[in-house]
């Protein structure tokens, strides 16, 4: 397979950070995508390495760096729905199904080397939306304890 010609992988996704950069370490939009019987030979034909964990099936993970080596700003990839319309911009969860257009590339970097593949566009097949952070994570429990005064900032005179 020649090197900058698009591949496409459909799988459950895991990591998502496609509608914002994950900026923990380097920026970038990253996802990973759970290897399987349907997309293994795609993958492996590409020369994309397959990390495997413990606690989890065989994945690939595929990135877009924010920044390029020239210091221009990069776009995100596109994200689009099953239909195609542009991503209303909501976290998608793992396990959501997308499809991946993934373009592989070789690298070299101080005495290594190997095959990555930029994130250029997904698509959400099956979304499950990610329902962490938004402080629904819990539902409301008849006679329990609720807090005296609301806000908070509201009770502090010199909290503003």
């Amino acid at each position: 397979m020649p090197f900058n010609d698009a591949i496409y992988i459909q799988g459950k996704c895991y990591y998502a950070s496609i509608t914002a950069p994950n900026t923990k370490f380097d920026p970038c939009w990253t996802i990973q995508i759970e290897v399987d019987d349907n997309n293994r030979s795609v993958i492996e034909a590409s020369g994309l390495t397959i990390s495997q964990k413990e606690d989890r099936n065989d994945f690939v993970t595929i990135k877009r760096k924010v920044e390029r080596k020239d210091g221009t700003i990069r776009q995100g990839p596109a994200v689009k729905d099953s239909q195609n319309n542009d991503w209303d911009g909501k976290l998608i969860a793992n396990g959501s199904l997308v499809n991946v257009k993934a373009i592989p590339f070789e690298w070299s970097y101080a005495g290594k080397s190997g095959v990555s593949a930029d994130l250029a566009a997904v698509q959400v097949v099956d979304f499950i939306e990610y329902a962490g952070g938004d402080g629904d994570d819990f539902t409301v429990v008849p006679g329990g304890y609720v807090t005296q005064g609301g806000n908070i900032d509201e009770d502090i005179p010199f909290a503003s």
